[in-house]
């Protein structure tokens, strides 16, 4: 069930009046998943590691207290000393690890109140996704392979970004494109990715050349030499670059900004959208818009397309909120994003595609022609839309819809 045991399963889940009962019962079921899923030697270094959680707790909080302590004193007149008490706290009542005291801003007593209801990373990816992941999953529907991801979106009539090429080790695959390089703008990533790592954006510069924004150019055979290259270690794709619709395109600072979509099955058997986020890049030089890669994110009001203000991770040492992109200077909070009923209608259709995975977070591009999807996500990540909303997941729909399904497959 875990890739590790940090922190630790809980040894008795508390009853807490305070927790909705959704957001309990996905930390009681995952937490009982856990035990269950431990031989006899690793449940005896769990207790351990439980029953020695407050001191490593404390020990971690010390280090963020000192990165953090004085610009949250700053903000809300808490002294560092009670910042460091406040995590040990959230640690050894909730899990929570001390970074996110900061990210989901618990350093406000007011979203400290609802700590239980926050579903966390190591919760929701380690072990709740894994106990939802398919059994069998039906041939020909690849959502991890971004090859095999595209092909089958072409053939559902998913409005999806194309290939232009792949290749796998050094030899391009001859199925896909025509051998040539289009005049237009370039992204490349690898086949089977994950953060945008690895990804890079060439402009096209006319006369056979494209150029990278990290200031390389190179012919178009260069460059395909350079894929081919690079896939010697891993596959690689290239596919279109696209530009943003032209409503928000001075939100971008060169990478392609996208929504973060999540979609669920439902009780019913069919398929909602639950929450989203839009991310813009900082970097200029980034190829990609990622919250992990120094990007920030707004979050997305579901009815409306409306975007909130927007941030980083929120670890620190400076707390900013954003109602106008720290670069370009244009709004960010109150802009609606076009082409919204749209963009959740092709994710709703995407799952139905897709319809062996419980939960999907879609990476959306929203272009002056309508929303392209650019990659299905089976391991959704809850930290950029916890982060973004200022509020828990637990206790909303996507908390009440993960506790249905864990529920089934728990017990």
């Amino acid at each position: 069930m875990r890739d590790n045991l940090f922190p630790p399963p809980w040894l008795v889940n508390a009853k807490d009046a305070l927790i909705s009962p959704s957001a309990r019962q996905v930390h009681e079921l995952c937490n009982r998943a856990v035990w269950r899923s431990l031989a006899v030697v690793a449940r005896i270094g769990a207790v351990a590691l439980a029953l020695t959680w407050p001191a490593v707790a404390a020990a971690i909080a010390l280090s963020w207290a000192r990165r953090n302590g004085a610009a949250i004193r700053a903000l809300t007149g808490k002294s560092a000393t009670r910042q460091f008490a406040e995590m040990v706290s959230l640690a050894t009542r909730y899990r929570i690890l001390p970074k996110y005291y900061y990210a989901f801003e618990l350093y406000l007593d007011s979203h400290r109140a609802r700590a239980g209801d926050y579903l966390l990373r190591y919760e929701t990816k380690q072990i709740a996704y894994r106990l939802l992941r398919p059994k069998v999953q039906t041939p020909g529907t690849p959502i991890k392979n971004k090859v095999g991801f595209a092909r089958f979106c072409r053939e559902h009539d998913l409005a999806a970004a194309p290939l232009i090429a792949a290749f796998h080790a050094g030899t391009r695959l001859p199925d896909i494109g025509d051998g040539r390089l289009p005049e237009g703008d370039l992204f490349l990533k690898p086949a089977m990715g994950k953060g945008g790592s690895g990804a890079e954006r060439w402009n096209w510069r006319g006369k056979g050349h494209y150029h990278s924004t990290q200031g390389l150019e190179l012919s178009g055979d260069a460059l395909l030499e350079r894929v081919a290259g690079l896939s010697r270690k891993k596959d690689y794709l290239v596919q279109p670059a696209f530009s943003n619709h032209a409503a928000f395109l001075d939100l971008s600072v060169g990478a392609l900004c996208t929504v973060r979509l999540l979609t669920c099955e439902n009780e019913n058997g069919g398929h909602e959208a639950t929450n989203a986020s839009f991310r813009m890049a900082m970097n200029p030089k980034s190829a990609v818009d990622n919250f992990h890669a120094g990007g920030i994110a707004a979050s997305v009001d579901l009815a409306t397309g409306a975007l909130g203000p927007a941030s980083d991770l929120g670890y620190g040492p400076s707390f900013v909120w954003h109602d106008r992109h720290p670069l370009t200077g244009v709004p960010i909070a109150g802009r609606v994003l076009p082409y919204w009923d749209e963009v959740i209608a092709l994710a709703i259709r995407a799952h139905d595609a897709f319809s062996e995975w419980m939960v999907i977070g879609w990476d959306i591009a929203i272009l002056d022609d309508g929303p392209r999807l650019i990659e299905g996500n089976k391991g959704a990540d809850v930290d950029i839309i916890q982060r973004t909303a200022r509020a828990p997941m637990g206790d909303g729909r996507f908390g009440i819809l993960l506790a249905h399904h864990l529920e089934r497959v728990v017990r």
